[in-house]
């Protein structure tokens, strides 16, 4: 896994649970495993779909030595969790897995929007070294636009 571990997702899901829903050759040894994998690769894309506008996404999600932040390892872990356990199309995903992953996409809104502010996330800075964020208006009429 590139982002978060075995341990942040047993603090979501029980480790058999898990095992269970991605259905492991190796049910010991979660870090090899190609699903996990796949799923967290497309779970990072999204929540780089969210901020990348405001943070620099290639350094914190860097292979070597990503930047990891406890909101970023919380709300990927919810939507890995909840991404292996809806693959298992025998059965309807738990209202709290639902849950979970409501309120992750809830807080990638929030730092989307600057609610929220991740702690030790480099923003994204433009040529002269400020971090400011784009400057949005309305100009639908004529009296009230930036």
């Amino acid at each position: 896994m590139k982002y978060v571990n075995k341990d942040d997702l047993t603090t979501i899901i029980q480790e058999r649970l898990l095992n269970d829903s991605v259905a492991l050759e190796a049910a010991a040894n979660i870090e090899d495993n190609t699903i996990i994998n796949n799923i967290e690769i497309k779970a990072i894309d999204l929540i780089i779909s969210y901020i990348s506008g405001i943070y620099d996404t290639d350094v914190i999600f860097d292979e070597a030595s990503p930047i990891r932040n406890g909101v970023l390892v919380q709300v990927l872990s919810c939507i890995v969790v909840y991404r292996s356990v809806r693959r298992n199309a025998a059965r309807k995903v738990p209202e709290d897995y639902q849950k979970l992953y409501d309120d992750a996409i809830k807080d990638l809104e929030r730092i989307q929007s600057g609610v929220i502010n991740l702690v030790n996330c480099p923003k994204n800075t433009k040529d002269d070294g400020s971090t400011g964020q784009p400057f949005y208006g309305n100009s639908t009429k004529d009296e009230n636009f930036i």
